[in-house]
């Protein structure tokens, strides 16, 4: 058996990932509302930014939106979807890629935390520095 690494999930699932049920089921709709709202004016930072199912409306409404995520196939797949050119993605591990500027709102969907291996993560110090809104 290979690894797993950061990249593995999403290099495994990419061509599928948009037609998955379990992605098909979500109520991105009301999640982009929410998103939104919480963010106010933004920016925000996307963490594990993938395809683009929430990243892509964000933008949409106007918000600049920037992501991070450890797959280039699903970057890819963001970047052949219109708008997808224009969202800065860092590729990496969330824990720890560095992200220039600061952010009304960091943001995980789905179990993507779970890449996470403890709290001390370098993620849960950096995120503090990006963020300056924690809550509304």
């Amino acid at each position: 058996m290979t690894e797993y690494g950061p990249s593995t999930y999403g290099d495994r699932v990419a061509e599928v990932y948009d037609r998955m049920p379990q992605v098909l089921g979500r109520d991105t709709e009301r999640a982009v509302a929410m998103l939104a709202e919480l963010a106010g004016a933004g920016p925000v930072l996307e963490l594990g930014i993938g395809t683009g199912r929430l990243a892509l409306p964000l933008a949409a409404k106007g918000l600049t939106v920037h992501g991070i995520d450890a797959s280039e196939a699903m970057v890819k797949k963001l970047r052949e979807k219109q708008g997808g050119e224009r969202i800065p993605v860092a590729i990496g591990d969330f824990a720890d890629v560095a992200v220039d500027g600061r952010f009304s709102l960091i943001f995980v969907a789905f179990n993507t935390f779970f890449g996470l291996t403890s709290q001390e993560d370098p993620f849960t110090v950096t995120s503090r520095s990006h963020v300056s809104v924690y809550a509304r």
